[in-house]
């Protein structure tokens, strides 16, 4: 009986055993295809072998830049990928640089002093496109300011890590990701770089052209250009990559760029020149990966989920990009391949990604997310005049539109137990002049003044001459820009809406720089500014 028993045992032990094998078996075989999990910084950096893997990697592109320029090794090197993103010369998609330094100089001197500006402008240089049969159909093809913005930078970004995963000798490599609020500083409420990229240890990850001080560490930026809560306020693609392309991208290209009066981070055509930017663009693709998440519920992420639910057309996953992969030969891939399972990814973290610190006067951290405005149903509201932003402060009094007499009274505002959302609109915003200083916008209100919510910030990236595809537009024009406001109405208590007032103030991005006043008449135009509570978000 006992015999029987200690059988019993030995054969149950072996079959755990066997489980177990097959199960670690399962998730080697897993591990064999899945990319590795890209980690934060603030993880990746307590690791010393995973800091000299990077550097590694990235010593030896460098190296790779000084190779023939039609060769396999040329395209695998810094300087490709840099200009893969955008570059200043001659070709289909080059930037002018004579055009562009004219344009942006005005800016910068307007902020620091000549030799500043000139130390930081003289290392700008025109590039050949060599003619090696595609290149030309891979340099400067970024794109910025349509919906192709996600995909384009998701492919870039896959076939960089690979790149820099095969020069550095490690097939387990993974981009790190900058969760910009991890260097968040309680108490001089500001955001710093990470330490990876800062000072002499940073080696071969430094670059010396940021907002000056900043490497430093002897100014900090402003903590609300990292902010996403405007973009995870949306369910639809559309308006949550139009948001996010905005901030926290656009006005984080800005905080490290000199309010992108200056490169290199805060210049589209040499961005891909710091180091930083793969890691804060590898931060944007995951809150991209967090969003999409968020939205299937638990549904298989695929191309025919994507279809289903992101109400983007065919030719959107037809369209193609072309690449070097990394082993220098060209690769072409569709936008649909972000979807089929082509292109991968991995992130460790894919929850509470729009969590931010609750000292940095955001509109969500006290409170849960509204899903219906507290406001009334009202009559649209606006000033229908023009509002020029200079040097100071701008508080706007918001009043009731008038309407054509076809217009039910009430406008577009919502109907007895209809359920809606409150949206600010600002029409037709454009740059006057060259301005040197941005713009954060806050709702406030008539009756408690004192208090503020705030909304967004201006970003300027990307603004000025073009002369490459996926950058069109007016050189000096923001459009038309949309927010939904439903949750600063409510952390404000507002429940009129001819309470609201819409303040702007202006801001070099930074916490402790004082502002110098920018060029008289220099500043921002918006033509008209709109206060809505809808069941539809308002058309641009």
């Amino acid at each position: 009986m006992q015999q029987r028993h200690l059988k019993h045992k030995q054969t149950t032990k072996w079959l755990v055993l066997l489980t177990v094998s097959s199960a670690i078996s399962s998730m080697t075989a897993l591990s064999a295809w899945a990319d590795p999990a890209r980690i934060s910084v603030e993880q990746f950096s307590k690791d010393p072998q995973k800091v000299a893997t990077l550097q590694k990697g990235i010593t030896k592109m460098r190296a790779n830049s000084k190779a023939n320029p039609k060769s396999a090794q040329y395209r695998t090197s810094f300087s490709y990928w840099a200009n893969t993103h955008g570059f200043f010369g001659t070709g289909t998609n080059a930037t002018n640089l004579q055009q562009y330094i004219a344009y942006r100089m005005p800016q910068c001197l307007s902020e620091y002093d000549k030799a500043t500006c000139d130390d930081y402008y003289k290392h700008m240089a025109n590039t050949n496109v060599p003619n090696d049969g595609f290149t030309n159909q891979v340099w400067g093809t970024c794109q910025h300011g349509n919906l192709y913005f996600l995909p384009w930078h998701r492919i870039f970004l896959h076939f960089f890590e690979r790149t820099l995963r095969k020069q550095s000798g490690n097939a387990n490599f993974a981009l790190p990701y900058w969760n910009y609020y991890d260097n968040y500083d309680a108490t001089l409420k500001g955001l710093s770089l990470p330490s990876l990229v800062r000072g002499v240890a940073a080696g071969t990850l430094y670059n010396q052209y940021r907002t000056p001080e900043l490497n430093e560490n002897k100014d900090l930026m402003d903590p609300s250009s990292a902010d996403a809560t405007q973009a995870f306020q949306y369910t639809d693609f559309t308006s949550f990559s139009n948001q996010l392309q905005n901030q926290p991208h656009g006005a984080m290209h800005c905080a490290v760029g000199s309010g992108c009066t200056m490169p290199d981070i805060g210049f589209v055509p040499i961005a891909g020149l710091d180091p930083v930017f793969y890691m804060h663009h590898a931060n944007i693709d995951r809150l991209w990966q967090c969003w999409i998440v968020k939205k299937a519920h638990g549904q298989t992420i695929d191309l025919a989920w994507a279809k289903a639910n992101l109400g983007m057309p065919d030719s959107w996953y037809d369209q193609s990009y072309t690449f070097a992969d990394e082993n220098g030969k060209k690769a072409v891939r569709k936008v649909a391949d972000v979807f089929n399972g082509t292109i991968t990814v991995n992130y460790d973290n894919l929850s509470n990604c729009d969590a931010k610190p609750t000292a940095t006067n955001t509109v969500l951290a006290e409170q849960p997310v509204r899903l219906t405005s507290s406001l009334k149903k009202h009559q649209p509201m606006g000033t229908e005049k023009e509002i020029t932003l200079g040097n100071s402060s701008v508080d706007v009094p918001l009043q009731p539109l008038s309407l054509p007499k076809t217009v039910n009274p009430e406008g577009t505002a919502l109907t007895q137990g209809e359920a809606g959302q409150t949206y600010l609109t600002l029409e037709d915003v454009k740059l006057k002049g060259t301005p040197a200083l941005t713009y954060k916008i806050f709702l406030s209100s008539k009756t408690n003044p004192k208090k503020s919510s705030y909304i967004a910030t201006f970003s300027y990236f990307g603004l000025g001459p073009v002369g490459h595809a996926g950058h069109g537009g007016a050189p000096d024009s923001l459009g038309t820009l949309v927010y939904k406001v439903t949750a600063n109405v409510a952390e404000l208590g507002i429940t009129s809406a001819s309470d609201a007032v819409v303040r702007f103030e202006p801001t070099n991005l930074m916490v402790s720089q004082k502002l110098k006043a920018q060029k008289e008449g220099d500043g921002v135009v918006v033509s008209n500014i709109r206060l809505e509570t809808t069941p539809e978000q308002p058309q641009k």
